[in-house]
């Protein structure tokens, strides 16, 4: 990471996870394509309610990933690979104890938490139905995408992207099965998921027992504050998942009082979009902070300064794309995951696809400016970028617009805080550009 040409590391570690995280998407997709040609609408609702749930509880696997991965690739760039792998191994028995107990604290509550946002009648037998099934494995996956990091700061991104790729094609069959041939409905689409998730982390672990991993786990060595120090870094994660499922959940309710579990609906078909612009800068940015990472600590500013280039070049190429294709067909778009039937899911579809495609770009250099403060361990610029464009924007526009615009404003809110959450990214970028940083050595 530290000698290589930056175009190909650049790409040695970005195509890769692009391409992984597509994958993830696109199995996602076709999630919703068996569930919504399949089972129904109100089953694709319920998938949507149970996402918040399952946001925040990812954002603690994130904020420990990333954070302590960042602080190993710092050791590993100065030289410090003992110290590297303590660090591994405090983070990895942490993330074990805590993904176990979080979940087991989720299932016992889950008629509160429904109750809590007014889940009821057909939708919440449905969420029953989806919601425990996904909580017994989600343990795995928490576990996994924090072992994930840890390749790629490692140096392995291509079994990161094999173990992506694997666990999506296991999650399209396996919805296949289940949903098409033994007909278990929504139960089915859950099982799929669960068993297709436990994969990543059975392809990951063999990595830290080969000869030439760098990482290895080790009995930890003095006080775990040093992890808790670590999630300062990834604080910022964990801020934009959780403050995702928050909006996710406040914007579920007024859908659902707006327009009933069709909104919902809506909702997720227009989610899958979002989520493939999300997933594909994700894969950009959160490459560059492995790489950036370790550059920082080694002092290259000039090479980190390359990668931002490249990693901006290929995030605005993609959002272009993406946005260019939901403008001009948005009606074949919604038609893959919904019967002809479902004439009003559509309508509601089509007019919140129009006021959501400027989220794409703007969301994808928002997180490219909070990948890299976080990559040069300035968190509460990270953190704020983060809570800004998945809480604090989102949350004032979605009660403030509909006022003034009626239900179009529900459709302008989330492009309307990428936009705003844009122009303070733009700043704090600007104050610790690697040219700032590199004066002060």
């Amino acid at each position: 990471m530290l000698v290589s040409k930056p175009f190909i590391l650049f790409f040695k570690y970005v195509i890769p996870s692009m391409l992984g995280f597509l994958a993830v998407s696109s199995a996602s997709i076709i999630d919703g394509y068996f569930v919504g040609n399949y089972v129904g609408s109100v089953s694709l609702a319920a998938i949507n309610v149970s996402f918040p749930l399952f946001n925040i509880l990812f954002g603690f696997a994130l904020m420990f990933a990333v954070g302590s991965s960042v602080m190993t690739g710092k050791l590993m760039g100065e030289g410090n690979k003992e110290e590297a792998s303590n660090i591994f191994s405090k983070a990895i028995y942490v993330i074990v104890l805590l993904s176990i107990s979080l979940n087991l604290l989720l299932y016992l509550n889950i008629d509160k938490v429904l109750d809590l946002i007014n889940v009821k009648d057909e939708l919440r037998v449905e969420t029953l139905n989806y919601l425990p099934i996904i909580l017994n494995f989600l343990p795995f996956l928490m576990i996994g995408i924090t072992v994930d990091y840890f390749v790629k700061i490692d140096e392995n991104p291509n079994l990161s992207f094999l173990a992506l790729v694997i666990s999506s094609l296991i999650n399209i069959v396996l919805d296949y099965i289940f949903i098409v041939k033994f007909d278990w409905g929504i139960n089915g689409a859950a099982y799929a998921t669960g068993i297709s998730q436990t994969f990543i982390l059975l392809i990951l672990l063999p990595h830290f027992f080969m000869k030439k991993t760098t990482l290895r786990l080790v009995k930890p060595r003095g006080s775990f504050l040093s992890i808790f120090n670590a999630l300062k870094n990834g604080s910022s994660e964990f801020v934009n998942e959780s403050s995702v499922g928050i909006t996710i959940l406040v914007f579920n309710y007024i859908l659902l009082k707006t327009f009933g579990p069709l909104g919902i609906a809506s909702f997720t078909i227009v989610g899958y979009f979002i989520a493939i612009s999300i997933m594909t800068s994700f894969a950009v940015s959160d490459s560059l902070q492995a790489i950036i990472s370790k550059n920082y600590g080694a002092q290259y500013f000039n090479r980190m300064k390359s990668f931002l280039k490249l990693g901006l070049i290929s995030i605005l190429c993609v959002e272009i794309v993406l946005t260019l294709f939901v403008i001009i067909a948005p009606e074949s778009l919604i038609d893959i995951f919904i019967n002809d039937n479902d004439i009003k899911t559509k309508e509601i579809t089509l007019k919140f696809i129009s006021y959501v495609w400027p989220a794409f770009i703007f969301s994808g250099l928002n997180m490219l400016a909070s990948a890299y403060l976080t990559s040069i361990q300035k968190p509460l610029y990270s953190g704020l970028i983060a809570i800004m464009r998945s809480f604090i924007f989102p949350m004032i526009f979605i009660f403030t617009l509909p006022f003034v615009f009626g239900n179009i404003g529900i459709f302008i809110a989330l492009s309307c805080a990428e936009i705003v959450t844009f122009i303070f990214a733009f700043r704090f970028f600007m104050k610790n550009r690697p040219s700032v940083l590199a004066k002060f050595i």
